[in-house]
């Protein structure tokens, strides 16, 4: 429980750390959980060969990674967009999936 927490904890400060420095760029809202949920798919994919231990899952994969990426939010994004533009909303909705299943398989072939 302490590694998920751990881990938990990290995930989610690196998350709004991120936000936070892409809203200064003046970036779309929707582009900070494109970035960490392909990010966090392919550590995902790379953590399949990385880690055998239980407290280390739990930790990254888990409690970081689970922090860091965020189906929630990609779906609360996908609902604002819509609102805004029904055709940015369906290109970031297929290509957050598309590129989240791709960096998972290119993650876990990295050895």
């Amino acid at each position: 429980m302490l590694a998920v927490a751990v881990g938990g904890a990290l995930g989610a400060v690196v998350r709004y750390a991120l936000i936070q420095w892409l809203e200064k760029r003046a970036q779309p809202f929707y582009m900070a959980t494109f970035i960490v949920n392909s990010v966090g798919s392919f550590l995902m994919g790379m953590a399949l060969h990385l880690f055998q231990s239980s407290v280390m899952l739990a930790l990254f994969v888990t409690g970081f990674l689970g922090a860091l990426t965020t189906f929630s939010t990609f779906a609360f994004d996908t609902v604002r967009l819509l609102k805004i533009n029904r055709h940015k909303a369906i290109i970031y909705m297929l290509l957050t999936l598309i590129v989240g299943f791709g960096c998972i398989v290119l993650g876990y072939k990295i050895r």
